[in-house]
């Protein structure tokens, strides 16, 4: 009986080793939310108790109860996480010893660790914890860039935004350039990947613009930095785009690229940006993107080939007609430019065809019949040419008063080029009849002698 006895006695002994933990044991231990038994009461006594205190902002009292409940049930609250880092942020920026300070921030970016393996959120924990890298660490002691700990707060960023690209933070993106800047400037990243970044996180903005106030804020800080940088000069934006061109050049999205950024960068009059501008022409052929091709000529005095774009242009649908006014005078220009005088008057009409009170085109009209007029045969019928120019200054100034002073100091230049009396006399004819001028101008006008 005695041998019974104790051998039950034993087997009980045995078994409340294997029971006890399981009546009594914290949360970190079997991963459960609050633990068990006497621990999980202790837990969500401390998670109360700091609570409580932190609701009145008494971080001093708050911040042991919180400890307990973060060393003993780490997955008892994400909010745990977010109130834990407003207290070390504070403790952080209260005290005056270096060497405190740096055991606090280990603390605070171990919270930060502690998060995402308990909760997840990979993305969105990350790019706060880059910050708060660069906020505390940025600086070392003796005022110098610590290199290492930008290094670690950019990969950080780097990996938040591409995990949140869909949602991202904008304190994510702007501290993210600030920091590649930073590390290109200590020669540990490369210009390069820095404008490969700025191009990343510009592209997300501009996808973002419209939905709130703070995404064209954040967008101004990242290009002001940026230009501050120095990086995006024309001749970075060709090391970076050169080598990429004849493999993309069939992409729009990178042919859209290296547009947006060498307009951005004050680059458009650069060979690539040329090429990428025709080259998504060929692709998406249209009349905004054709003008756009036209201005860009202009602006390099390639008039040539401005002219074919603003052909091709003038020739599409759907344009108002104010435009195809507008577009059809830039030709007529250009077309003078190339001393092609028939097609300037021919769009110089066209123009005034689409806007009949268009004092510009007028003028530019009345300057290519002049120009032309080499093109009528003698003196005399090169003089005639004047005539009807003069009727062109006169139209302008009536239609457009904004060009009066432009029309009428012509109208008083050239007035001294009309025939003069005997030669109209001679060819038989008398001021004030009606005399028909050939060539491409091509209109019958007033005979006038000269005073």
């Amino acid at each position: 009986m005695k041998t019974k006895a104790l051998k039950t006695i034993l087997l009980t002994a045995l078994s409340l080793l294997f029971v006890l933990p399981a009546i009594s044991q914290k949360g970190i231990e079997d991963g459960s939310k609050y633990g068990k038994g006497q621990d999980s009461i202790n837990c969500i006594k401390n998670l109360s108790l700091y609570r409580e205190f932190f609701k009145h902002s008494n971080y001093k009292d708050a911040i042991q109860p919180w400890r307990k409940v973060f060393g003993e049930c780490p997955a008892a609250s994400e909010r745990m996480y977010v109130e834990g880092i407003t207290m070390y942020r504070k403790f952080i920026e209260s005290t005056s010893s270096e060497a405190r300070k740096e055991q606090l921030i280990d603390t605070l970016l171990m919270i930060y660790d502690r998060r995402i393996q308990y909760f997840g959120g990979e993305g969105n924990v990350l790019g706060r914890k880059g910050i708060d890298i660069l906020r505390y660490r940025r600086l070392a002691a003796d005022g110098s860039v610590n290199t290492a700990a930008v290094n670690d707060g950019y990969n950080d960023l780097k990996r938040s935004i591409e995990l949140e690209r869909n949602d991202p933070r904008d304190a994510s993106l702007v501290t993210f350039i600030s920091a590649a800047i930073t590390l290109n400037q200590k020669g540990k990243l490369n210009d390069n990947q820095v404008i490969e970044d700025y191009f990343m996180v510009t592209e997300i903005v501009d996808e973002l613009l419209d939905k709130s106030s703070r995404w064209p804020r954040a967008k101004q800080t990242i290009d002001d930095n940026m230009i501050k940088s120095g990086l995006l000069t024309c001749d970075a934006l060709n090391s970076y785009f050169e080598p990429q061109f004849e493999a993309k050049k069939n992409e729009e999205k990178f042919l859209a690229d290296v547009i947006r950024f060498y307009s951005s960068a004050g680059c458009d009059r650069a060979d690539l940006y040329v090429s990428a501008s025709e080259q998504m022409y060929r692709i998406s052929p249209g009349p905004e993107s054709a003008h756009q091709l036209a201005i860009l000529f202009i602006s390099k005095s390639d008039f040539q080939k401005a002219a074919t774009y603003l052909r091709m242009a003038v020739l599409g649908e759907n344009i108002d007609n104010n435009t195809r006014a507008e577009w059809f005078y830039e030709l007529a220009i250009v077309s003078l430019a190339n001393k092609d005088y028939c097609d300037a008057i021919a769009y110089s009409r066209e123009a005034i065809a689409y806007k009949s009170d268009y004092g510009k085109a007028y003028i530019t009209l009345g300057d290519a019949i002049i120009a032309s007029r080499d093109n009528l045969g003698d003196d005399f019928e090169k003089r005639t040419a004047f005539w009807v120019a003069a009727d062109k200054y006169a139209k302008a100034k009536a239609v457009d008063p904004g060009v009066a002073d432009d029309a009428n100091r012509k109208l008083n230049d050239y007035a001294v080029q009309y025939p003069n009396h005997e030669e109209v006399f001679f060819r038989d004819i008398k001021d004030g009849d009606s005399y028909q001028v050939k060539g491409c101008i091509n209109e019958y006008t007033t005979v006038r002698s000269r005073k």
